[in-house]
């Protein structure tokens, strides 16, 4: 039996024997402070530890999108009071923050990135609105950034997998992201050059250029790379205030427990997948640090931040039918137009993923369990 279950089923019965030896007592009082502290300690698991209501929010804290909120408050708890500024549904790539967001940052005192393309426009301004006791704190730093994972289109660069991007060259060290060896670059083989790939005037208007110099930025979608900010979000924390560094570090190290028992469990849930059925097709690709943790292999459908034309379209559905794409990853901030064109011609099923929603381990616990339950069950079913 769950140790921490059966304790919470027991707890009325314990609780109304107590609270009549309160009504009896001459020592009410610290009965009752007792009855307090215990209630503390039957706190239910996995969640982060509660400050005094003295101590709530000693540490006003600014992140750049909703995931680092998750990540902060299961360290910090109720320590820290988090502002994010790309709200949902808006893009990080192309958001640009609103004078009230930079208005409140005067009374941030830790700015945390993490790496994602709005911040390279913005984060001189945003360190200016913070003033000079602001600090800003790296949650990329030390990371090696994936190459961006290869597009459909991509196909037409190179025929003998010698991409320009230097895919392989990057994954030499993948190890030190707790990434599966083994993953080559998601192309199609005997691929045709087509000459009108850059000259096809099928750009949607609307376009954003979503190319990331420096390499891929997505690194809060892998536990392994998560674990690794952890450890900075705690640094930040202790040295911040270090008045509650223990409750930091308890949290933190709670924190890092979960995140193993998450790795564990998406690790087997793919194990079974055969080789040839690890392949999944995604509008943006934001999924490549997942995909090299379990050894999958995402394909784009994008073009360039954009959805792709018709003839561009036909490409990809040729591709995905030779390929045997079985499922296809769709997010809330694009288009799912030209998935649900792709999914209908070859049979894929469509997967909710939404790479910035706020329950982080909910939702990674989510996506994994659909795509396993699809690459693992009967073609065609």
């Amino acid at each position: 039996m769950n140790t921490p279950h059966a304790l919470a089923k027991a707890t009325p019965f314990r609780f109304a024997r107590f609270a009549g030896f309160v009504r009896g007592s001459r020592c009410g009082l610290s009965a009752l402070l007792f009855l307090f502290l215990l209630s503390g300690l039957l706190a239910a698991p996995g969640t982060p530890a509660v400050a005094p209501a003295s101590a709530a929010a000693a540490v006003q804290v600014a992140v750049s999108i909703l995931p680092q909120k998750y990540f902060i408050q299961r360290i910090a708890g109720d320590l820290a009071e988090v502002t994010v500024m790309v709200p949902t549904g808006a893009d990080p790539h192309t958001y640009e923050p609103k004078p009230s967001q930079m208005r409140a940052l005067a009374s941030a005192k830790l700015y945390m990135t993490i790496g994602v393309p709005f911040e390279k426009a913005w984060l001189d301004r945003i360190t200016a609105a913070g003033g000079k006791d602001m600090a800003v704190v790296r949650l990329e730093k030390g990371i090696d950034l994936l190459p961006q994972d290869e597009h459909v289109q991509d196909e037409d660069h190179d025929h003998d997998g010698g991409h320009g991007h230097g895919h392989d060259a990057g994954h030499k060290d993948a190890d030190k992201h707790g990434h599966k060896d083994g993953h080559d670059a998601a192309k199609p083989a005997d691929a045709k050059h087509d000459a009108d790939h850059h000259h096809d005037g099928e750009a949607a208007e609307g376009h954003h250029h979503h190319d990331h110099e420096g390499g891929d930025p997505h690194i809060w979608l892998s536990p392994a790379l998560v674990k690794m900010m952890a450890g900075s979000i705690k640094g930040a924390l202790v040295k911040a205030d270090p008045t509650h560094a223990a409750v930091y570090r308890a949290n933190h190290d709670a924190f890092v427990r979960e995140l193993d028992e998450l790795d564990l469990h998406i690790n087997g849930l793919f194990e079974n997948v055969p080789e040839n059925r690890r392949r999944f097709m995604v509008f943006h690709p934001a999924w490549s640090y997942f995909a090299h943790n379990y050894n999958l292999r995402e394909v784009a459908i994008e073009v360039e931040g954009r959805e792709p034309g018709p003839r561009q379209l036909t490409r990809i559905v040729e591709f995905a039918k030779k390929e045997k794409i079985e499922a296809i990853f769709v997010q809330p901030q694009f288009s799912k137009r030209g998935a649900e064109t792709i999914a209908r011609n070859v049979g894929a099923k469509l997967i909710e993923a939404d790479p910035l929603a706020e329950d982080w381990a909910a939702n990674i616990r989510r996506v994994a369990e659909a795509m396993a339950k699809t690459l693992t069950q009967s073609p065609g079913k």
